[in-house]
């Protein structure tokens, strides 16, 4: 939480103008494991939810 805070307020400097301090600038951030394309599951998710929401 405490760097969520801490991001928030250097990605609105730098969208008012500010210089780019973001620590994180240039990591490589690599893909969720066997996950490709459009998210197909997400239909599926969703109607487990809905079954869970009826049941209880």
């Amino acid at each position: 939480a405490q760097l969520s805070t801490h991001l928030g307020m250097i990605i609105a400097d730098a969208i008012l103008g500010g210089p780019d301090r973001n620590p994180l600038k240039g990591f490589e951030w690599p893909a969720v494991p066997g996950h490709f394309g459009k998210p197909w599951f997400l239909p599926l998710v969703g109607m487990y939810y809905k079954m869970l929401d009826r049941v209880r």
